[in-house]
Order: C-alpha cells, then structure tokens, then sequence
C-alpha cells in the first residue's frame, strides 16, 4: 500500500514540477483520435490495425494522419514483445511530408494486491521520406499503475514516460521528453473505448510543450 501512494505522490510532484517550470513557455493543445480493428490469428498472437489522425493547434503544429500496424506476441502471462511499424503524413502549408518510423518493445506487467503495472522498455527508428526532418532513434521507458476499483468499469491507470534520442542524423534534433498522463477505457457498443490526457516536457531549449486528450476506439 505505501508502494502505490509512493508512485501517486511522485508523478503529482513531478508534474506539479513541471508545470511550474513552464511558466514561460509555450504550451500547445493537441487532440489524438485512433481507430484500431484487433485481429487475433492464434492465442497469444494480436495484430492492430490503425489509423490516427493528431490535430495540432498553434504555430507550431502540424496535422498528422498515421497509419500503424502492431504485431503483440505474449511470450508468458506477465510477458509481451510488441512491434509496431508506422507512416506519417504531416500536413504543411508546402504540402504534405512522409517519414516511417519502426520500434521494438518489452512489456512486463504484474500485480501488486489488486492492482495492476506495467513498465515498457522500447527503441525506436524513424527514417524520413520526404519533407523536412532528421534520421533519428529514440529509447522509451513508461511505467503504468491501474486502480482497479469495485464495481466500477472505467479503471483509471496513471501513467509516465520518458522518451530520450541516442542517435540523430543531425545533433540539433535529439530529443528529450517526458510525459505524465491519465487513461481509461471501458466496453462500449461490442468494442472498446479509451479516453486519456497526458502532458508532455520537452527539455530541448525553446521547444514547445504539449496538453493532450485522446480519444480511441478499438473493434
């Protein structure tokens, strides 16, 4: 029990943090909304399907429509290796600008109490197609914690990852992030919907930070 207080009262007093360090800078609104179909070809096999447009507001934002494909294969109970290989159409005034992106993931999840965690270890690639932007590879780390609570279907999981680059093709494009956010979903019309919000850092002098909802529906 002191556990899970402990890891409540850290992620308030980071963002609490964050936010207070935000003074000056710009934050941006963003909406995320994904469609996803899950197909299940065997038992410990699953196979997202995506699409997910990101509307950006402000100057400093640019529309995206991704398209992703992740393939889950649950290696034990608590165990899952995740790949996910995505396209990205960014919308600017010139016209539209294409890059991919692949990323390998761990997922280990267990149980304290009732409760559920998770922590995800990932590395990712993109590669750009056209338009502006940088070869670039990302570590990723996220921690999860669900309150399962009685009675109650919309379980709300709190969540926190940093996102940090280990090779750019140009240095000045490195990237250095943090998120800390909130999520919930439930069943809902025979599929699943989520709801969330988290807020991103960025640490790359002058960048602009990020408030986002997101909004998603698997089938």
């Amino acid at each position: 029990m002191k556990f899970k207080f402990l890891i409540v009262f850290l992620l308030g007093f980071c963002g609490s943090f964050l936010f207070a360090q935000s003074g000056d800078s710009i934050i941006s609104p963003r909406l995320w909304t994904k469609v996803t179909y899950r197909y299940k070809p065997a038992k410990k096999l699953k196979i997202d399907l995506s699409t997910m447009f990101r509307d950006v507001r402000g100057e400093d934002g640019k529309n995206t429509l991704i398209s992703e494909a992740q393939i889950n294969i649950e290696q034990s109970k608590r165990l899952t290796i995740a790949l996910e290989m995505r396209h990205y159409s960014i919308f600017v005034d010139e016209g539209v600008n294409q890059r991919w992106r692949a990323r390998l993931s761990a997922i280990k999840s267990f149980k304290i109490g009732k409760d559920d965690y998770s922590i995800r270890l990932g590395a990712q690639h993109r590669e750009i197609i056209s338009g502006e932007g940088s070869k670039r590879a990302d570590a990723r780390l996220q921690a999860d914690y669900t309150k399962n609570i009685k009675n109650w279907k919309w379980d709300p999981t709190i969540f926190s990852e940093y996102i940090g680059s280990f090779y750019s093709e140009e240095t000045n494009n490195k990237s250095s992030r943090l998120r800390l956010g909130v999520e919930t979903d439930n069943k809902v019309a025979g599929g699943k919907l989520a709801i969330g919000y988290f807020y991103q850092h960025d640490f790359t002098e002058s960048a602009v930070h990020f408030n986002t909802v997101s909004i998603g529906y698997r089938f």
